[in-house]
């Protein structure tokens, strides 16, 4: 089996980070009635961010992880939060 390069650490920390975050802000919409999805868009908003900085601090050395995650985490982030909303207001 091929040895994992760092790139392959980047996007797999990013999307488990991801993943662990909405399987927690899922189980919490009901008990917070859709107030964690503000708070899960904080944090995935925050992980854009740190990997926008990162990626232009490593332009010289391989900022195309750091790009790409930042790119995945806003789209399963945003669709991970509307889905959060839409489940909360179909619940009143």
């Amino acid at each position: 089996m091929a040895e994992p390069t760092p790139n392959n650490h980047i996007l797999r920390n990013n999307l488990l980070g991801v993943l662990i975050g909405a399987v927690l802000a899922g189980s919490l919409a009901h008990v917070t009635e859709g107030g964690i999805a503000f708070v899960f868009a904080l944090a995935y908003g925050l992980q854009v961010l740190v990997n926008l900085i990162l990626g232009f601090a490593h332009l010289k050395k391989g900022a195309a992880p750091y790009f790409l995650s930042a790119l995945l985490v806003l789209l399963i982030g945003f669709g991970a939060c509307s889905a959060m909303v839409m489940m909360t207001l179909r619940i009143h």
